[in-house]
């Protein structure tokens, strides 16, 4: 596939996932506990759930662009597949970091089995790299693109369908490898069906209307349909959960496609590209933030740490605005000075890596600035 042939309305979805993240994990470190009720805050769940399916859809959807453009490449085992992988590592590096229990070797080497045990839990980040190895293993054993891509719609579907039979694997974990694999693999199937289809616009016709009247059948069979095995586990892993969150990915991928031309010159569709580019930039700076000083912070400047919606809505508004704006800045790095990024990214790790061997036990950045004292 030619490079200017990718779609935007891809990494607009993308895009949108990460800020509505940015949302989800505010709200749930801010959000005054009396308000987590009541049919507002059952609403927003909901559609808070839709958020890690749909952001690892599409690092499915980003894989199976990547197989279609350099997979023959891959398939040489040369520099291409290095560079690949290498960017798997960056990211799995960080998923690690972002479970540390302690950022500081010297409190590592006194902690309990029970204080590390967070390291062993698997997260969003953790799914992407893992089933984006298999996903590659996949290609690389069957050296076809189209062959591969039915092989993950059937990996996706025993995926859905059969892990409330074995158990989530790791249990104990937010986002277990099992079943939350099944996404990636059905946003390279759903990618493939679509990127290799003569007449796009039908098949994004059918993600569409898949995607809206899909919960009505799902639901319909739920309640009054024959009772089912797993039925009770139905909302932790069933076929019908993951359809479920599926077809609000689907939809809004169906919709957006209608409207491609728009979002490629519009300066908000424009944004939203760049947003979903560079999803990871904003994925893990928003979290470093927001479950590292951010309560704190703002316990310091109002006096309590539990808010109010509108409240929550205005540092959602600030919090992602900063990071957009922090954002465009590295897209601009990386796009005319891409020597300098990659120098950024070398000491950006070297720094951590001395950082922690360093970092004494007791170290706080929290009391080293004097913020919530």
């Amino acid at each position: 596939m030619a490079k200017e042939e990718r779609f935007a309305f891809l990494d607009v979805v993308r895009g949108l996932a990460v800020i509505w993240m940015i949302q989800v994990h505010i709200t749930n470190v801010l959000l005054n506990p009396a308000l987590r009720v009541g049919w507002f805050f059952d609403a927003l769940n909901i559609s808070n759930g839709f958020v890690a399916p749909t952001f690892i859809f599409c690092a499915g959807a980003g894989l199976w662009i990547a197989l279609s453009r350099k997979g023959e490449r891959y398939r040489l085992f040369g520099k291409d597949l290095l560079i690949y992988l290498r960017r798997l590592g960056y990211i799995l590096v960080w998923a690690y970091i972002l479970h540390a229990p302690f950022f500081s070797l010297d409190r590592l080497l006194i902690a309990s089995p029970d204080e590390l045990l967070p390291w062993l839990q698997i997260d969003v980040l953790h799914v992407i790299v893992f089933s984006s190895l298999a996903a590659m293993g996949v290609y690389l054993v069957v050296g076809n693109l189209r062959l591969a891509t039915w092989i993950y719609g059937i990996i996706a579907f025993v995926i859905m369908a059969f892990t409330w039979t074995i158990g989530m694997f790791p249990l104990d974990s937010p986002f277990p490898l099992l079943p939350w694999s099944c996404y990636l693999f059905a946003g390279a199937f759903v990618t493939g069906i679509f990127m290799q289809s003569n007449d796009k616009g039908r098949v994004a016709r059918w993600m569409f209307w898949i995607g809206l009247c899909g919960p009505f059948i799902l639901f319909t069979s739920k309640n009054i349909g024959p009772a089912m095995p797993w039925d009770a586990v139905w909302w932790s892993t069933s076929i019908g959960m993951h359809l479920f969150r599926i077809c609000a990915t689907l939809m809004l991928l169906g919709m957006l496609y209608f409207i491609e031309n728009s979002l490629r010159t519009h300066k908000v569709g424009v944004l939203l590209q760049k947003i979903g580019n560079e999803s990871l930039f904003m994925y893990l700076g928003h979290l470093l933030f927001v479950y590292g000083y951010m309560k704190v912070m703002v316990e310091a400047m109002y006096g309590v740490s539990e808010l109010g919606y509108g409240s929550v809505a205005l540092i959602w508004i600030v919090v992602t605005s900063v990071f957009v704006a922090l954002m465009l800045v590295w897209h601009r790095l990386k796009q005319q000075r891409p020597d300098v990024a990659m120098r950024i990214l070398v000491i950006q790790l070297s720094w951590m890596a001395l950082s922690f061997i360093v970092m004494p036990a007791d170290f706080s950045l929290i009391r080293l600035l004097g913020i919530g004292q």
